[in-house]
């Protein structure tokens, strides 16, 4: 009798354990936030070319905004068909910017968005886009960004509001992808850092 409640308790251990390590698992590929919004410049600088964040040698307010995604995952996130709204888009069902078939950001890295021009350089490899519009219509005081997925379900958001100082520079998590938001000169020289990380180098 005794050897047979052994056994039972060990079964009933190995059960446990088993049941430990499937739920470990599970924690384990439950994903939050698979795609975030990791650097936005709703103000670029007018100061000579300082705000000239796409790289074309030209200064647009319209056109140097940009919104910078990491996909966070370990597999390739498709967003063909997501959508960016500014408020007043959300609101009339109009986005400033529609992802084209196509739009794969590759695991642990960047896609930008650009309000318009000719984007130059290579922006740290990441996947580089202007918008739909031709304008991301990003207000410098109070505005709020709202990105759905292709069944239009809400995926990310930014609330310009709080950070709302005309700092003619870009907003930056820091650290990357996990930290709060930040002037991207609080962290160095630089007033942005589309596609790449904050310090300048690539994701």
């Amino acid at each position: 009798m005794k050897t047979n409640i052994s056994l039972l308790l060990s079964f009933a251990c190995l059960l446990l354990t088993a049941c430990k390590t499937d739920d470990v698992t599970m924690e384990e590929t439950i994903i939050s936030d698979p795609l975030i919004i990791n650097e936005v410049l709703y103000d670029p600088s007018n100061v000579a070319l300082d705000g000239d964040a796409n790289g074309d040698g030209k200064y647009s307010q319209e056109q140097d905004e940009f919104i910078e995604f990491v996909n966070t995952t370990d597999k390739a996130l498709d967003v063909s068909g997501y959508k960016i709204f500014d408020a007043t888009g959300l609101t009339s069902n109009v986005p400033v910017h529609v992802f084209p078939a196509g739009s794969i950001i590759q695991s642990r890295k960047a896609l930008v968005v650009f309000g318009g021009g000719t984007p130059t350089g290579n922006f740290g490899g990441a996947v580089v886009q202007t918008s739909t519009t031709g304008n991301l219509s990003l207000n410098n005081e109070v505005d709020f960004i709202t990105v759905t997925d292709a069944a239009g379900v809400t995926v990310a958001t930014f609330d310009i509001g709080p950070l709302s100082n005309n700092p003619n520079e870009a907003f930056t998590r820091n650290p990357d992808v996990t930290g709060g938001f930040v002037q991207h000169s609080s962290l160095g020289s630089s007033l942005f850092s589309p596609g790449k990380k904050n310090n300048g180098s690539n994701f």
